[in-house]
């Protein structure tokens, strides 16, 4: 039985749930894993349909003009080109996590697959923050939450992470970054919750295939997406959904006085919204 020495003015986090546990563990080091999430079948159909968007966007734009801007490995705008990731955005597994750290006004700003190749270097295999900001917040601004498609192992590639590094706005030193990261494998079919202001890379992937993911990081709706999800899905989702809410339908600056000067529950950047 774990027990605390009691003190006056004492608090004490409670955990009586799976998401409990989550936020516990981003709030102090920053990163959670959820296993078991995705079942091997529906891995290998995100695996096949991520492949199909990767053979899609070297075609469009060519290998050379990826690598020139650092993208290759990256497939983005997955939601317009197959409205099946949409299912991702709201999953039952992670929703509920991102909703009590972030609020119900929660919304995407990105959902990016990430693929990498045996051998190749990825350009996130230098350390970085996703939400990339010299300076912290008292509430937490952005959360990611990554699928786990392929085994993320040594071998594989496993990203490597530094915990708590969500809580200084500071890069550590190169002998901190060097001796501190951790590697965490997880099982394909997981997911990786972390701040988004935690410090990683990816790994090295030195087994005979490919590591996949995808990753959806969310913000605060005041905070600008990645891309333009409302504009790209118009007239595809329900602007009344709460999936819409989460696309940032809900979060869209008028774009003219005249719009703003509509009634309020006409706007397009909607009461409530923060």
């Amino acid at each position: 039985m774990i027990r605390f020495i009691d003190y006056a003015g004492r608090i004490t986090n409670r955990c009586e749930s799976s998401v409990d546990a989550h936020v516990e563990n981003l709030a102090i080091r920053g990163i959670s894993i959820a296993t078991g999430v995705l079942t091997a079948e529906e891995c290998t159909r995100w695996s096949q349909r991520l492949d199909r968007l990767d053979v899609a966007q070297i075609q469009r734009y060519d290998m050379t003009r990826l690598d020139q801007l650092n993208d290759r490995g990256v497939v983005r705008g997955m939601l317009h080109d197959d409205a099946e990731f949409l299912v991702l955005v709201r999953h039952p597994a992670t929703w509920p996590v991102i909703e009590r750290i972030l609020g119900t006004t929660a919304i995407l700003h990105l959902q990016n697959g990430i693929i990498v190749e045996p051998g190749i270097e990825h350009h996130q295999s230098a350390f970085h923050r996703d939400f990339a900001k010299d300076f912290v917040a008292d509430k937490p601004l952005s959360v990611n939450a990554f699928f786990v498609i392929d085994d993320f192992s040594a071998a594989s590639g496993a990203t490597w992470w530094l915990p708590h590094t969500h809580r200084i706005p500071a890069v550590p030193s190169a002998r901190y970054l060097e001796t501190e990261a951790v590697q965490i494998e997880a099982p394909a079919g997981s997911v990786i919750f972390f701040d988004s202001m935690l410090i990683h890379r990816s790994g090295e992937n030195r087994s005979s295939g490919r590591r996949r993911a995808i990753n959806h990081q969310y913000t605060r709706p005041f905070i600008k997406q990645q891309l333009d999800y409302p504009f790209l899905l118009r007239g595809r989702v329900d602007p009344e959904s709460v999936l819409a809410q989460t696309l940032g339908f809900w979060a869209v600056p008028p774009k003219s006085v005249d719009e703003f000067r509509v009634d309020p529950d006409r706007r397009t950047y909607r009461r409530g919204q923060g």
